[in-house]
């Protein structure tokens, strides 16, 4: 053999050797970025057991329309601005708000109404919770699933890029609602835009913090006290000689 083919065939030899090797590192890489993958999707999805669920006291004794709560034509007006992964909500919601729907809102006083804002301030998994409240909303179950929500936040929303859809779906069977139906209005967003409004609305008007409360036109920034809300609504039932 002549030096000039021993030295083609070893060129070869080489290059099929380096085909050979780089075939092997691109396979394990795609194998590595699989298991990556599938490890991230697991992460990202949060299942609850029933055991789990923490199930708040749900009593509602006042009208309610899907977001809404009270008489439409109460003298007082309080448009709620919140995020359900904010804490600060989360106090607001399983607190000083049931205290207001027992003084106020009962007696037809104040009417109250809940804008979402988790896409603007929160997250992904924020506003599939907010998306899901207004599919719950179609089988009159917007505040029961709206407490849900907030009493398991914690848990719920620990990794605010999760996809919590399943942990959602558990939620409207635990409220006996009809499955599929809050499966496939979630699956489909329905109220994609729905939420996206109230991100505008919130925009507007300078919002730029949860929980925001605008009481008749007042501006209440924070997860203000029982007492200071109390002072407030009076201040306007005395306006209108209530």
């Amino acid at each position: 053999m002549s030096k000039r083919q021993f030295i083609e065939d070893r060129r070869k030899k080489n290059q099929r050797q380096k085909t050979l090797m780089l075939t092997l590192m691109i396979g394990g890489v795609v194998v590595v970025i699989g298991a990556i993958s599938l490890a991230f999707i697991s992460s990202s999805r949060v299942n609850f057991s029933l055991n789990d669920i923490i199930q708040p006291e749900i009593d509602l004794r006042v009208r309610v329309d899907r977001n809404t709560l009270g008489d439409p034509n109460a003298p007082v007006v309080i448009e709620e601005y919140s995020d359900f992964g904010c804490s600060h909500c989360a106090d607001f919601a399983l607190g000083t708000k049931m205290i207001i729907e027992q003084e106020y809102i009962e007696s037809g006083q104040v009417y109250l109404v809940f804008h979402s804002v988790g896409g603007l301030l929160g997250s992904p998994a924020t506003l599939q919770a907010a998306e899901g409240a207004y599919c719950a909303a179609d089988q009159n179950a917007f505040w029961p699933f709206h407490d849900l929500i907030f009493a398991n936040q914690v848990t719920l929303l620990q990794n605010r890029n999760a996809d919590i859809s399943g942990t959602l779906v558990q939620f409207a069977e635990l409220l006996e609602l009809n499955p599929d139906q809050f499966d496939t209005c979630l699956a489909e967003r329905k109220y994609q835009n729905l939420a996206a409004q109230d991100e505008v609305d919130a925009t507007q008007k300078g919002i730029t913090g949860t929980p925001t409360f605008i009481v008749n036109g007042v501006l209440l920034r924070g997860n203000q006290s029982f007492e200071y809300f109390q002072q407030v609504i009076e201040e306007e039932l005395a306006k209108v000689g209530e």
